[in-house]
């Protein structure tokens, strides 16, 4: 019979192959105090299947009125595999804090921050896109959309190419 992890074992294994223990701080919205704690809820369980976490446990705070809108605030503390996988979630959620607890420092290899930065401009390319597509005519959004397939073929060739 295999013997179940503890977390602090799970914990230390994880950083110990590279990965990252941190405290987020998100922030949500809305017309009830019921219903902000339930998306909070909800949002902590989404994050908990996000590739690359290990495993995430929020703290809620009590939801409080201001001018009519219930806003509520919770302390996430994630483990993350590898950093790539923090800086892929603060730009898809954008959380209103993180604090890394573990490891002291943050060691990259070249290929790593490169995949960090190549991530950083895809999550830039979608908001733009989407942005856009809202915004322009439909043979604006059309000319946009051709621009961004032919940019995207030109970093295929680019990636072949580095990779000859």
């Amino acid at each position: 019979m295999e013997k179940t992890k503890s977390v602090d074992e799970l914990t230390d294994e994880t950083i110990k192959a590279g990965g990252y223990l941190a405290n987020l701080y998100f922030d949500l919205h809305s017309k009830s105090a019921e219903e902000v704690k339930a998306l909070m809820v909800g949002f902590i369980g989404k994050l908990t299947k996000e590739r690359g976490v290990v495993y995430a446990v929020g703290e809620i705070d009590q939801p409080q009125e201001k001018d009519g809108i219930w806003s509520t605030w919770a302390e996430v503390k994630l483990l993350a595999e590898d950093f790539s996988t923090l800086v892929r979630l603060a730009a898809q959620y954008s959380p209103i804090g993180v604090e890394i607890l573990r490891p002291d420092a943050v060691r990259l290899s070249n290929g790593e921050a490169q995949g960090i930065l190549l991530d950083i401009s895809q999550t830039s390319q979608n908001f733009t896109r989407l942005i856009m597509e809202r915004v322009l005519s439909k043979e604006e959004a059309e000319q946009f959309r051709k621009k961004m397939q032919s940019r995207a073929e030109l970093g295929r060739k680019i990636l072949e190419r580095k990779g000859k």
